[in-house]
């Protein structure tokens, strides 16, 4: 035809009238295909609307989403029960309009689907926490430069990260976390500069180091790298990841101190840096930076030095972790002041001093404390329950004087006490013994603490250990779920209850050893 020249009117009606048809023909091939899917996996209830009159087009199909053209553009069926192990059927590749695919937690398994290479439209991929196995492909960076998302985890895939996952430059999200995985972390991954989350936790990855390459990554927000063998010096170009909101490098081999830097990350939320080998003082260099931080997680550490004051200035905090490491001084009456803490765990350190008097009044939230194995002295605070949250209060092998605190003895929230070998003294508050959900009482080897048991001891309670101080009277002839009951070298006197057994029909443990007891035990 000439240039410049129009179509024959006849040919322009022709294709006019072609398009449609052959629009409706791949319409009525992708309805075929998505049954012969359904099929594949044995007809499942979830997928009844699949071919139903009701549902003529196929678009109106349960979890499938089409594009403007009536193209299948999404299948989305997390969490939809499949049959367990059922391969993914190789008709998937042929729709080729794709560009969503979401099968995670539907027991899908075999290997990693070729197929996934046909769909050059793909832009979201999530087949985590399946039973897929095998090892990822190394030419899996064919899946398209589309690609933005890639959810591969909690499968059971081996093998070693291929290098040409690096391929996929528009990747935003890799998620490998939860399989099998071997070798190291591949340097390459330095190279998906777009990356705003990477999950990689809990493979079987050698012994390595975080490739000096992660530096590039600095659009990175969620980092979840726990449990990857990793070593050497803590990286501290974290500190330049302006935008890094989720920060988890525990249950490494990391050495060295943690960078003032990572308190200035104004977008950080959630640090875990727990179980590594890190070493010198929490160094806090002016305000806090970070001042939306919900969680801290330092423990299972070798640092030294006192609790950073500043930590009081984090009004979003939630969770503060520092026990089992060799921290010292006392606990700063600013963290005894924090509006949003819920759980305070600073137990097997070498902090020291009286607990700060705010403890429990300021912190209305505050529900888990642990403190156990330190060198704490002067008085349990008598607001520690002052807003009824408290649920677990643990202090054991310190050297807390003075009595138990009315206001805690009475906590009706209290389901876990535990504050064996101090200096306590004085009488117990009989309203401990009836707190509605105490489970677990640890009072033994303070050598003082008196008073004595009611008849009836509070139905939900299953544990009480009481060795090993001056309780007198009789002893309990009612406790239907307790299963431990330790009070040797009491005062206890009297005959033992004819109704021991059937009114503790769970106690599995009974010592009542040195004390002024009659009778035998039933």
């Amino acid at each position: 035809m000439a240039p410049g020249r129009a179509l024959p009117l006849a040919l322009v009606l022709a294709l006019a009238c072609l398009l449609p048809r052959h629009a409706a023909a791949q319409q009525a091939d992708e309805a075929r295909l998505l049954l012969r899917i359904k099929r594949a996996w044995g007809d499942p209830a979830a997928l009844a609307s699949w071919g139903a009159a009701a549902a003529a087009s196929h678009c109106n199909w349960t979890y499938v989403s089409c594009d403007a053209a009536g193209r299948v553009a999404s299948l989305a069926l997390p969490n939809v029960t499949l049959p367990a192990g059922a391969a993914l059927p190789d008709d998937i590749g042929g729709l080729a309009a794709l560009t969503a695919l979401d099968l995670s937690n539907t027991s899908v398994g075999g290997g990693f689907p070729a197929f996934l290479y046909d769909l050059t439209a793909l832009v979201r991929v999530d087949l985590s926490s399946n039973r897929l196995a095998g090892v990822l492909p190394a030419d899996i960076g064919r899946l398209g430069a589309s690609l933005t998302y890639l959810a591969l985890d909690l499968n059971s895939f081996t093998g070693a990260i291929p290098a040409a996952v690096s391929k996929l430059t528009n990747l935003t999200y890799l998620g490998l976390s939860g399989n099998q995985l071997t070798g190291t972390i591949p340097p390459e991954l330095g190279l998906l500069v777009n990356l705003e989350t990477i999950k990689l936790e809990n493979n079987l990855f050698a012994a390595g180091t975080l490739p000096e390459s992660f530096k590039n990554l600095t659009k990175l927000t969620t980092v979840w790298l726990a449990n990857c063998s990793l070593g050497g010096e803590f990286p501290s170009y974290v500190t330049q990841m302006t935008e890094m909101e989720w920060l988890d490098l525990s249950r490494n081999g990391f050495t060295g101190s943690i960078p003032p830097g990572i308190w200035n990350l104004r977008k950080l939320q959630h640090l875990y840096l727990y179980s590594n080998n890190l070493t010198g003082e929490i160094t806090i260099s002016g305000p806090i930076g970070a001042a939306s931080l919900v969680e801290v997680d330092l423990s299972m550490n070798q640092l030294i030095g006192t609790i950073p004051e500043s930590l009081g200035s984090l009004l979003q905090l939630r969770f503060l972790n520092l026990q089992q490491n060799n921290l010292t001084g006392g606990i700063p009456p600013s963290i005894a002041r924090l509006p949003s803490l819920v759980f305070l765990w600073l137990w097997d350190n070498h902090l020291s001093g009286e607990l700060p008097a705010e403890l429990g009044k300021e912190t209305p939230l505050l529900r888990d404390i642990q403190i156990d194995g330190n060198d704490f002295f002067g008085p349990i605070p008598e607001g520690i329950c002052s807003h009824q949250q408290l649920w677990v209060l643990t202090a054991s092998g310190n050297r807390l004087n003075g009595s138990i605190p009315t206001g805690l003895a009475s906590c009706s929230a209290l389901i876990w006490l535990q504050l064996q070998d101090n200096e306590l003294s004085g009488e117990v508050p009989a309203a401990l013994w009836t707190v509605p959900k105490l489970l677990t009482l640890y009072l033994q080897d303070n050598r003082q603490l008196r008073g004595s048991l009611p008849e009836k001891l509070y139905w939900n309670t299953t544990r009480i250990y009481i060795d090993n101080n001056r309780f007198t009277g009789r002893i309990p002839t009612s406790a239907t779920r307790l299963q431990r009951f330790h009070a040797s070298n009491n005062s206890f006197s009297g005959d033992i209850p004819a109704e021991l057994v059937t009114g503790m029909p769970q106690l599995k443990e009974l010592n009542l050893a040195g004390n002024m007891l009659s009778g035998v035990i039933p």
